[in-house]
């Protein structure tokens, strides 16, 4: 019977340890509007992105977060048998992120880290077929803005500017500008 008792008390001790240590936690989901501008012209592209993430609150004022993202809207072309496509086929981040409440239900915050996203590209005619993935890896920045509501979920507004890359196509090379527009919603434990 004592054993009985010891095991029920270490399983609510256990359990009460679990959720004191998830409550740090937080994951959410993003829409991401990404855009790729050629430097020095007004020619951009853009794409849409959905990004899971997850992170960890280590006080009010400072956490990390790790970001997975796929390209979910594309740019593409199509002439009779000839079409191209162009978009986000993966991105990651790693970022530090430093918030300030300015009352119990909204907060500014600024992130930093590191991004990696890969953009694919594809050209297909009636007689070849050519892809290649082009990687812009490097220093992310960004500011945004999150409410929340009904106790433990938050919607967010971010910019972030991505790293600047410089893609080379034969002798042609274009200096590239890329950040990410986005709207999110959290959940924290």
């Amino acid at each position: 019977m004592l054993f009985k008792k010891m095991v029920l008390v270490g399983a609510l001790a256990g359990s009460f340890a679990v959720q004191a240590d998830m409550q740090n936690f937080y994951f959410g989901g993003q829409y991401n509007k990404t855009t790729l501008k050629a430097s020095g012209g007004d020619a951009s592209v853009d794409f849409g992105s959905l990004t899971a993430l997850a992170g960890y609150s280590f006080n009010d004022y400072f956490a990390v977060e790790a970001r997975l993202g796929t390209g979910v809207k594309d740019e593409s072309d199509r002439d009779g048998d000839y079409s191209e496509k162009f978009g986000v086929d993966l991105q990651t981040m790693l970022l530090a992120r430093a918030n300030y409440s300015l009352s119990d239900a909204f907060s500014v915050f600024a992130v930093a880290g590191y991004s990696k996203t890969d953009f694919g590209y594809k050209e297909t005619g009636s007689s070849y077929s050519f892809s290649e993935t082009d990687t812009v890896n490097g220093i992310a920045l960004g500011l945004g803005a999150e409410v929340k509501f009904a106790n433990n979920f938050a919607v967010n507004l971010e910019y972030i500017q991505l790293p600047d890359e410089t893609f080379t196509e034969g002798p042609y090379e274009i200096k590239a500008k890329s950040s990410n527009l986005s709207v999110g919603l959290n959940y924290y434990f």
